[in-house]
């Protein structure tokens, strides 16, 4: 069989004469006036560059751009041109219009001809292309040294057929029409554009990934050196590498000598591949998901590559590649050259040696190759073996090579910009439909705004503080702080200190930025609002308790009303309704949070003044003072400051943990109850035999259904709807040895009974009075954050009870919307809709749709970055020490579970496992109670997670960057709650059981929620 990724250096006179007419071999792109990049597309000019200099680049054919012009001309009303809607992007009115155009452009047939010439395309290369082709956009500003377009336009793989091209290229022409592709054009200054498309036969690819030539501008640091290339890869195909849908390991090279700096191998637990029917995922082998996807004479392909990339002083580049299998006695021969400078029939010598073959480059067997052929399927490899020496060589193909120019900058930032979503992430991590967009900016910005006035600051006009990264929310941090750095004391490092998020050299940088700040204003403003500051806060409990009533009254009112009688516009109002209670809510929570952080920076500014006076309780067992640095004195003050406030009684977030394991408690003491739930046979209470294990569950459903995990969006099926995240839960509670949760409330009290007991020896009997003001303060308007917030989750519940409602309407009007529509629509599209009576709102769902399914795709940014988003996911830290912030005392050793995002695997949690996780919500606390120790890679110390953490006695440690690359489930690691350390253990050392507490921890183990009786 001839070589499906053969490249072809002639003129096209291999293709039938139909297909010369409308597709142009991809290796004269570029090269003459009638295949420029003003025609062919950036993209397409590229790979036909590095054809032409001998790089492996697959076969392909290009579309011209003026097909897409011309279909634009032909098939949209005026004003639905790409020039127009660039000038509209944002507005209203470009919206719905970018919608309609879209919709058309994905309905309309392609030209007779083009389809005929597709057809025979189809015919000439359908034996030679298994897995079909890739279809890629090749835009007249892509791939440029200013604009790239990268992630934002679409590429559709392993097409087939004359069907699935046609369908394939008007939706990458329909991929320009995407309100992000709008935003980033119109910023980049580009008046209008055309869309080439790039056909190229698909690699069989057993691994691929992503190369990064050097580091972008504002990257270089501890994790990726200036020296260095980096390299995402995983099994099978590179999508999800590029779209950060699954994890990926992560390479560091040498620039000089392309050597192994640094790798973490993720666990690859499913490749993505071609299949008879399309794309489709399939398992990876045990042995195989943990081995590196890419061996020593694929990274030495790479080095080689980007070495010859870069010569003229050029890049840094972002290379998409593939890896293929080359089958015995096959010559690595590109139209007579060799790929990567290799000698002409080079296979035999570039064999991998067996220690290449057991580092990856023999994992052939690890991906099924699905319709492909050459890559065996993973039964197949089971019974060869998987680290089996294999005479099977390893060709590098590039796919895309493109500049790292980087997207556009955030709504309201610049190039000096510091963006973080540290701690808002962990309330709403990944990316936000655009309901949920649209209400929580409004509701933030406000908040922020109140917050402020309220302490005297001066907000600039057209500051924008919050915005939409790839659908995820960040933080205007440069912005935040220059407004906080108005109140004396609040400076970025007490700030940051305590949400997390921001190196040492960051703070640094915003203290830069803020400097200069005039705090006259401030100043002058004092005499008024330092005494209503100061009286809200006295009142603040006051006023709590009033919301509260309101609040239920609204409750309850929704609750009784039928919707479905409500006409459109009585539905709108309601909407609006329920919309202002939750502003009203999150302004009450902001007061309440302003008053927590105050009443907290108040007790860490009174311990300072008496550090040098005293010790800890653990400075007395052998540890450093507190005014010594064990990293930074400010630290150890935080942290004696939030064990002295831990303990509260009666916090909102703990209630689900507490409750949930008193349920299982009950479930225990009732063997048909516990039979039944363990074997699957559960959901609802109903199908819980009678009895108190059953009344239980039915308490909780009704205290705690308006919880979920990833409460904060509203798409999300709160567990009244879907309770099956609780019954994994439950299930996890129901394996260990029988716990108490009222012990573990009480460890955190006695942690801080004896810490303010060891003060007493040491603190004079005023200061200590003062000290004891100042943590009952503190504890009390932690109480009341929380509180509040349990209400800004009930009041989203009542939103998304109003939506599903408005959904049912919209697809009733328009029977091909899917469920769940309404939450592609912003809040102001909604209420306009209603409230004029024509809900036709179809092409903006579809629309809202695909970019959202885009985003969703994409790797999360870092959780802090400077002026745009980087495109790349960074490493994570290298070595058996991974630093963060102490979150929760205690020192514990546990095996890993690596929670994936969402709530699927629940169940799978053992007793005393440490919980390791991007972030955790409330939605999961009651893991807590089952878990050993958490761990997270977002959040702070003051964050929602960390107080629970603390109330139930568990160590954690939050802020740990890549800890989910770094640590894989079944690892063994040591927690040190106390100074933010996670260790992991040598696997050979003594083994005990999960959950063992390390000498001297201060608070014992974990206990879980409940066991079987013995």
């Amino acid at each position: 069989m001839a070589d499906p990724t053969r490249t072809a250096r002639a003129d096209g006179a291999t293709d039938p004469p139909t297909v010369r007419e409308w597709l142009k071999p991809l290796e004269s792109a570029g090269l003459r006036r009638h295949t420029s990049a003003k025609r062919v597309g950036g993209k397409a000019a590229s790979l036909g560059r590095l054809l032409r200099d001998g790089f492996p680049v697959p076969r392909g054919w290009v579309l011209d751009a003026r097909c897409f012009t011309e279909l634009v001309d032909r098939q949209l009303p005026p004003g639905h041109d790409l020039a127009t809607l660039i000038r509209l992007s944002g507005t209203r009115a470009g919206v719905d219009r970018a919608a309609r155009a879209r919709d058309r452009i994905l309905n309309e047939p392609l030209p007779e001809a083009l389809s005929a010439a597709l057809q025979a395309l189809w015919q000439a290369v359908e034996q030679e292309a298994p897995w079909g082709l890739a279809v890629r956009s090749s835009a007249t500003c892509e791939d440029s040294e200013e604009t790239s377009m990268a992630g934002l336009a679409t590429t559709v793989l392993g097409v087939r057929g004359e069907a699935g091209l046609d369908a394939a290229i008007r939706q990458v022409w329909a991929s320009a029409f995407l309100p992000r592709a709008l935003a980033y054009l119109a910023h980049a200054g580009v008046r209008d554009v055309a869309m080439g498309v790039v056909l190229q036969v698909m690699v069989r690819a057993e691994a691929a990934g992503v190369l990064f030539t050097a580091p972008p501008p504002g990257l270089e640091g501890e994790h990726w050196h200036a020296g260095e290339r980096l390299v995402n890869a995983t099994l099978g195909l590179g999508a999800p590498v590029v779209d950060g849908a699954a994890a990926a390991d992560t390479i560091r090279l040498a620039r000089d000598g392309g050597r192994v700096v640094a790798s973490a191998v993720a666990q690859k637990r499913r490749a993505l591949v071609v299949g008879a029917a399309g794309l489709e995922e399939v398992p990876v082998p045990e042995a195989s998901a943990e081995q590196p996807a890419l061996g020593e004479a694929a990274l030495r392909q790479l080095a080689e590559l980007a070495e010859r990339l870069e010569q003229g002083g050029k890049g840094p580049f972002d290379v998409e590649f593939a890896v293929e299998a080359v089958p015995p006695g096959a010559a690595l021969v590109v139209d007579g050259e060799a790929p990567s400078g290799q000698p002409e029939g080079a296979a035999a010598a570039d064999a991998p040696s067996p220690a290449a073959s057991e580092a990856g480059e023999g994992a052939p067997s690890a991906v099924a190759s699905a319709g492909g052929e050459g890559v065996p399927s993973p039964a197949a490899a089971s019974e060869a073996g998987e680290g089996a020496p294999s005479s099977v060589a390893r060709r590098v193909w590039l796919l895309q090579v493109r500049p790292v120019s980087g997207g556009g900058f955030p709504e309201g930032g610049d190039a000096d910009t510091i963006w973080s979503r540290a701690n808002v992430g962990e309330a709403l991590p990944g990316a936000a439909t655009p309901l949920t967009w649209s209400v929580a900016r409004a509701f933030s910005d406000r908040g922020f705004r109140e917050a402020f006035a309220a302490l005297g600051c001066r907000v600039p006009r057209g500051a924008r503080l919050v915005a939409n990264v790839h659908g995820r929310f960040y933080l205007n941090l440069t912005a935040f702080m220059r407004i906080a750095a108005q109140v004396p004391g609040l400076s970025p490092r007490a700030l940051l200190g305590m949400s997390g998020g921001a190196s040492e050299a960051l703070i640094a940088r915003l203290a830069e930025q803020s400097e200069g700040v005039s705090r006259r204003g401030f100043y002058a403003r004092l005499p008024l609002t330092g005494p209503r500051l100061l009286l809200r806060q006295a009142r603040l409990e006051r006023e709590v308790a009033a919301y509260e009533g309101e609040a239920l009254w609204a409750q309850r009112a929704l609750s009784e009303l039928d919707m479905t009688l409500l006409p459109d516009d009585a539905i709108g109002t309601t909407l609006r309704s329920v919309f202002l209670l939750l502003e009203r809510t999150g302004t009450r929570m902001l007061h309440c949070a302003s008053a927590s952080l105050a009443s907290h920076l108040a007790l860490c500014k009174a311990l300072e003044r008496i550090a040098g006076r005293r010790a800890s309780a653990r400075s007395a067992s052998g540890e450093a003072h507190l005014d010594a640095p064990a990293g930074r004195a400010e630290t150890n003050v935080e942290h004696l400051a939030q064990v002295l406030a831990g303990g509260v009684r009666e916090l909102d977030s703990a209630g689900p943990g507490i409750e949930l394991a008193r349920v299982a408690e009950l479930v225990l003491q009732d063997r048909t109850a516990r039979e039944r739930l363990l074997s699957g046979g559960v959901l609802w209470p109903r199908d819980l035999p009678e009895g108190p294990a059953r009344d239980a569950y039915a308490r909780f459903l009704d205290a705690y259904g308006d919880r979920a995990v990833r409460e904060a969006e509203l798409a999300t099926p709160r567990w009244r709807e879907d309770p099956s995240p609780v019954v994994a839960m439950l299930t996890a509670s129901l394996r260990g040895a029988p716990g108490d949760p009222e012990r573990a409330l009480a460890r955190a009290r006695a942690l801080a009974d004896r810490e303010m007991a060891m003060l007493e020896t040491r603190v004079p009997r005023l200061e200590l009075a003062l000290l004891r003001a100042l943590v009952g303060r503190a504890q009390r308007y932690v109480r009341l954050r929380e509180r509040m917030r349990t209400w800004v989750t009930r009041v989203l519940g009542m939103l998304r009870r109003v939506a599903l409602d408005i959904d049912r309407r919209l697809r009733r009007l328009d029977p091909s919307l899917e469920p769940g529509s309404v939450f592609f629509c912003t809040y102001e599209e909604l209420v306009t809709a209603l409230s004029s009576g024509r809900a036709d709102v179809g092409h903006l769902v579809r629309l809202r749709r695909a970019e959202h399914l885009r985003d969703a795709a994409r790797p999360d940014p870092p959780a802090t970055f400077i002026g745009r988003p980087p495109p790349v996911v960074l490493p994570p830290a290298s070595g058996e020490r991974l630093l963060g912030l102490p979150a929760s005392p205690g020192v514990v050793e546990g095996r890993a579970r690596v929670l994936e995002p969402g709530a699927s695997a629940l169940d799978a949690v053992a007793p005393g496992e440490v919980l390791v996780a991007r972030t955790t919500d409330v939605g999961l606390s009651p893991l807590f109670l089952v878990a050993a120790a958490v761990v997270t890679e977002l959040g702070g110390p003051m964050s929602h997670a960390s107080i629970v953490a603390r109330e139930y006695g568990i160590p954690a440690v939050v802020n740990v960057p890549g800890v989910t690359l770094a640590i894989k489930t079944g690892d063994r690691l040591r927690i040190d709650g106390d100074r933010g350390v996670v260790e992991r253990l040598d696997e050979r050392a003594s083994p005990s059981s999960p959950g063992v507490v390390a000498e001297g921890a201060p608070g014992g183990g974990a206990a879980p929620l409940a066991a079987p009786p013995g």
